[in-house]
């Protein structure tokens, strides 16, 4: 796996210049910062309140009313998913080796399924029923997104704490958290 993000890393400096350029002016990295923070804004903030629905907070809302918030989460995704790409494409060597970024990405991918399982498995049964409570699959889902979301924000804040540095003389483990391409 190290010899992986080595390559990716490698790749990631070379990927795309312009966006580099960019983001390396006086301007570049607060304005995506600000973008960032706004998808953030917008994806949690529907998100969490269709979970908090599921959950049984604010009965009098339908469920089915809180959903129409998620194409404008789903927006959020999409606006952070591109300015966090820009993020990684300036300066993947601080973040492919960075254990905050990792766990970042790990929890995404368990929201994402997450997701997808409710929608497969309990949307029906919420939506045929919709006004009143969800089934305890439901639930389930808004306590497993809610938490991931979290863990995301607390894992991004992380980010700026710790900055990879060289590994130590025995090398990278199975999965990066130093930079093989600095001495230590």
């Amino acid at each position: 796996m190290a010899n992986f993000q080595v390559a990716l890393v490698r790749w990631l400096a070379h990927a795309a210049p312009p966006i580099q350029t960019m983001m390396r002016t006086a301007w570049g990295w607060p304005i995506m910062e600000s973008i960032h923070f706004l998808g953030l804004s917008m994806l949690v903030g529907c998100v969490g309140a269709f979970d908090l629905r599921l959950l049984g907070v604010g009965k009098r809302i339908p469920i089915a009313a809180l959903h129409k918030l998620i194409p404008l989460g789903l927006l959020g995704f999409a606006i952070n998913a591109t300015s966090g790409s820009m993020f990684l494409l300036t300066e993947g060597d601080q973040y492919i080796y960075n254990p905050a970024f990792q766990f970042k990405v790990l929890f995404i991918a368990i929201a994402g399924l997450n997701a997808l399982l409710f929608y497969v498995t309990s949307w029906g049964r919420v939506n045929a029923d919709g006004t009143i409570n969800a089934p305890r699959a439901g639930k389930a889902a808004a306590v497993i997104s809610l938490s991931m979301w979290i863990c995301v924000i607390v894992c991004g804040r992380l980010l700026t704490f710790y900055r990879p540095g060289g590994c130590p003389p025995s090398g990278p483990g199975l999965i990066a958290d130093c930079n093989p391409r600095m001495k230590n």
